[in-house]
């Protein structure tokens, strides 16, 4: 029986704030068009429009109570301004069209653009919500007929690069939270779709609502953020004021619907896509009503709450969410412009506040405050139309992390437009400022531009007269412009060995290690070898000293396509069971009896995948079911008890679902993400926060997907085709496919060097198998071993140096091994534990103890503890290196490739270590052992000399008397004569 699922907000009450909040004593011009809201906000102001319709007033956001001579009034397009609007991507910009067909812009309250849009009234105007600079405009030529056309306002010239017509005439616009889709509600009672990217999309609509308002009645549009659904109001022919709720891929008839009392006054939308709240402000009316918005919700548009003003109200407008008060439980305010307060009073703008209940306020609720909308643009006009994915970028509300959370977005979009980073200040917010200034307006001289921000005005530099804009290309820039990532170093170019301190060879010894760079081509083959040289592979458990015991809420039930543990070279992370998706971490060089408290993160949801950041050794990574992958600071304590984590960076992913991350094996802050929607799979590539590339879309479905040791190519296996494809990471083109197990059921992959591929799965008739592929030809396997029938997972964890693949028996208490010789799979001698396996983790190779010829150091987790162990393999001269079996290994800890170098098509070449500590000698500078010379005839004769010899002394010991046994001459005898 599946549970009807109830808006978590629908207990939220509101109320009106006090007077002294209000903004009063206003003169204002009521009159407008069917589109307008009467009333725009943004993060420093509200703009009302005043007396006499031709121009706006601005007033301070903090500034409440009589307003008087404290404002500042825009004035600029010609005639009366019949619609305007504020940006979501920036905090100070507004728009307002007028009756003359003018749009004009201001940025900080200075007029930035102003031009004419068309040649009789306009109707709405309307921000691109991700693009800078893109302006959506609407205006009615004739009765029944309108038309839309939309602008790049930074550019040169002021011509619309897309419009259409669309019959019946227009009376509201609005672009989808994700900027791909507008929608245009007709006077006909209907909603036309466009699409303005697509080509030919001019005076074709992509859908059109059915008819469910009454024609010649005003109707309104409003999408509900990025999602497919939107929301249109308007009157049935009784003049009922309904509002309705549609999914954009079904317009036959609306998911659901809400009838209000009869008017003849436009009802105005608003939406919250945080808490899918919707609300209905009617003009002419003192009610507004707010009702739940969640489409997937029991009862999508069931009325919630209403409130009641003391006047008619004229206009409303959400405020921004990271303007709310948060740590009151403040979900939501809505400022309502109310025509008249009193006998001989002006009108005024009234919050009313949403507040949800809670026991207490003491603490950040984040369930109450999911991550919001940040104002920052989210692509450049170029990507926009080049249909390139998008990636929101989304800021926590957390008054201790907003300021971190912002800087670190806004670090990341200078990164991925190409553009130097400003160092900005957290706590100040005049760097914030500026820090804002400099990611919308591109540098004219990046070398200098670090040096320019110093002396960059408090105001915008939309004083300039031209609105920024992201216009420039993301791959033009990162041409002009060379980003160095302070954590980021760079491969080393001369042939010289630099010294290195790498990581403990031995366990608490810390051993200095050459680094060298590889040739190319090379760093990432197999060995090449005729014959198995680890067929006496022998696995071992540490001492019970170096386990982690005392596991008592392991997560029992994790994915079995992902690991419930990974291991680094400072930390591991555990799923554990817990309410809100819990992961335990650990210091990896203290073991022993863990906590009845470990330290843990919560990431809010249940967790599906876990990874450590490769090149960041403090940072854990926790996919949700929520579809949000967050990244986690590991703090520099004791992580015993109540430890706080913070959260340095997280994606919030635009699909239905995540299902497997990987870090990028080469490149700093590149992440691919598997994600799923209602009807297909794909991999996402993010760098930062930015979606780069989507690579292997399918209906067909995925199992798993892994990065090449180069990560230049992506290798997954699908579900219903089964099939085993590699892609290329940035062209997202099929290199290769070829059939894979014959099973849906679960498969893994792992990568064996460069040119090979370790697939392991089931056949038919639940046989395990692990099978060997060229990735020259996926057609067959080069090798195929059947191991057993049974139902648990394999997963395969790959020793390139060696060659060698071992098998994690889920739910065994097997590990099993394999070495790969020429084309074909040896199997190697197993290793049992005492207890079944939930999931292994291996370290680096420069972490294996090479003293004691360990070629891999690994951790086994199970139901109770998490066991250390190992894998050596028995030589003859232990005392000295083995260079034959431990060659220069991959430098898996140091960025082999700048992140922007690999976005544009770089290749990586890898970094070596030579694992041969100080004080040992490799095997192959070893003296010789020294043999004796010996010839067939002496010891012929030796062995003749020391039979001899050995014959005596029997004989001797025989004819020798017992002195102590023998008669004595005097005894008599009975036998004598």
């Amino acid at each position: 029986m599946r549970l009807a699922k109830f808006n978590k907000y629908r207990n939220a009450t509101a109320s009106l704030a006090t007077r002294e909040a209000w903004y009063s004593d206003l003169a204002l011009d009521a009159s407008d068009s069917v589109s307008a809201d009467g009333l725009a906000i943004d993060g420093h102001s509200l703009y009302v429009k005043v007396t006499g319709g031709n121009s706006l007033q601005a007033i301070d956001l903090d500034c409440p109570g009589k307003v008087g001579s404290q404002t500042t009034t825009l004035t600029g397009p010609t005639g009366r301004i019949v619609d305007w609007s504020t940006a979501l991507h920036h905090d100070s910009l507004v728009a307002a069209a007028s009756s003359q067909g003018s749009v004009t812009v201001w940025q900080d309250r200075v007029q930035a653009v102003a031009f004419d849009a068309h040649a009789s009234a306009c109707v709405s105007v309307r921000f691109h919500p991700t693009v800078a600079g893109v302006l959506a405009t609407s205006a009615n030529s004739g009765p029944t007929s309108g038309e839309v056309r939309l602008w790049n306002v930074s550019a040169d010239t002021q011509t619309p690069f897309w419009h259409t017509n669309v019959d019946c005439g227009i009376d509201s616009l609005s672009l989808r939270g994700d900027g791909q889709l507008l929608a245009a509600s007709t006077r006909a009672g209907t909603c036309a779709i466009y699409d303005p990217r697509l080509a030919g999309s001019i005076d074709s609509a992509v859908g059109v609502t059915a008819a469910f308002h009454a024609a010649g009645r005003p109707t309104r549009v409003l999408w509900t953020g990025e999602a497919p659904f939107l929301i249109t109001t308007g009157q049935s022919k009784m003049r009922e004021r309904s509002a309705a709720l549609w999914d954009q891929r079904n317009l036959a008839k609306p998911l659901a619907s809400l009838q209000l009392q009869p008017s003849t006054k436009t009802l105005i939308p608003l939406y919250d896509e945080d808490t899918r709240l919707a609300y209905f402000a009617e003009k002419g009316d003192v009610i507004i009503h707010w009702a739940d918005g969640d489409p997937s919700s029991a009862s999508p548009l069931a009325q919630l709450g209403s409130v009641v003003l003391p006047a008619p109200i004229s206009g409303c407008a959400l405020l921004p969410k990271h303007q709310l008060g948060v740590m009151r439980g403040e979900i939501a305010r809505v400022h309502a412009v109310v025509e008249s307060t009193g006998v001989g009073q002006g009108a005024a703008i009234i919050p009313i506040t949403h507040i949800a209940p809670r026991r207490t306020y003491l603490d950040f609720h984040s369930d109450l405050f999911p991550d919001t909308r940040a104002p920052l643009p989210a692509q450049s006009f170029e990507s926009w139309l080049d249909q390139e994915p998008v990636h929101i970028p989304k800021m926590t509300l957390d008054p201790a992390k907003t300021a971190d959370s912002l800087a670190s977005l806004r670090r990341t979009y200078c990164l991925l437009l190409g553009r130097s980073v400003p160092v900005e200040s957290a706590a100040d917010h005049r760097s914030r400022e500026e820090s804002e200034d400099a990611i919308l307006n591109p540098p004219a001289d990046p070398e200098n531009h670090l040096s320019k921000l110093a002396s960059i005005p408090t105001g915008l530099e939309s004083k300039q007269q031209k609105i920024p804009s992201t216009t420039a290309p993301a791959s033009a820039n990162r041409q002009a412009v060379e980003y160095h990532d302070p954590k980021v170093q760079p491969a080393v170019a001369d042939e010289q060995a630099v010294e290195y301190h790498g990581p403990n060879v031995q366990p608490g010894v810390a051993d200095q290690l050459a680094r060298t760079p590889a040739k190319q081509g090379s760093g990432w083959r197999l060995p090449e070898t005729d014959h198995a040289r680890f067929k006496y592979l022998e696995g071992f458990a540490y001492r019970p000293t170096d386990h982690f015991t005392n596991l008592l809420n392991v997560n029992l039930r994790f994915s079995q396509q992902n690991d419930p543990v990974r291991v680094g070279p400072k930390h591991i992370a555990v799923s554990l069971k817990g309410a809100g998706g819990q992961v335990g971490v650990f210091c990896r060089d203290s073991p022993g009896r863990v906590s009845d408290t470990p330290a843990t993160i919560v990431h809010g949801a249940d967790v599906v995948d876990i990874e450590l950041d490769p090149f960041d050794p403090d940072v854990v990574a926790t996919a949700g079911v929520d579809g949000q992958l967050q990244m986690w600071r590991v703090p520099d304590i004791p992580l015993v008890g109540e430890v706080t984590f913070e959260l340095e960076e997280y994606i919030h992913v635009t699909a239905d679902r995540i299902h497997q991350v990987r870090f990028h094996p080469c490149a700093r802050g590149v992440v691919a993400v598997l994600v799923s929607d209602i009807d297909a799979y794909s991999i996402y590539v993010y760098s930062g926060l930015m979606l780069h590339f989507i690579v292997g879309k399918t209906s067909d479905g995925i199992h798993s997907f892994e990065w090449s040791p180069s990560g230049d190519r992506i290798a997954l296996t699908t579900k219903k085709s089964r099939l085993l494809r590699i892609y290329d990471a940035r062209s997202q083109d099929l290199l290769a496919s070829g059939p894979a197990m014959d099973s849906i059921r679960p498969s893994r992959i792992a990568w064996l060097g460069n040119c090979r591929i370790c697939l392991a799965g089931f056949s038919t008739g639940s046989r395990r198998q692990l099978a060997l592929y060229s990735t020259d030809d996926l057609s067959r396997p080069l090798s195929t071993v059947t191991i057993d029938v049974g139902p648990g997972v394999l997963v395969p964890i790959s020793d390139a140096d060696c060659g060698t693949i071992y098998l994690d028996d889920r739910g065994s208490r097997l590990t099993h091994a394999f070495e790969v010789v020429g084309d074909q799979l040896i199997e190697l001698p197993k290793f049992e534990s005492p207890l079944p396996s939930l999931g292994m983790a291996a370290l680096p190779k420069a972490y294996a103890n090479v003293t004691r010829c360990e070629v891999l150091r690994a951790y086994r987790l199970n139901s109770q503890s998490l066991e250390s162990v190992g894998f050596r393999v028995p030589r003859k001269r232990p005392e000295f290196f083995q260079d034959a079996i431990f060659p220069d290994t991959v430098d898996t800890e140091t960025p082999a490739v700048d992140t922007l170098a690999w976005l544009g098509g770089a290749a990586a070449l890898p970094l070596l270590i030579n694992l041969c500590p100080p004080d040992m000698k490799p095997l192959s500078e070893a003296p010789p052992v020294p043999i004796r010379k010996r010839t067939f005839a002496v010891e012929t004769e030796q062995t003749a000399n020391n039979t001899k010899d050995a014959i005596s002394a029997m004989l001797s010991r025989v004819d020798e008397p017992d002195e102590e046994q023998a008669p004595s001459p005097d005894s008599g005898s009975d036998w004598d004569d």
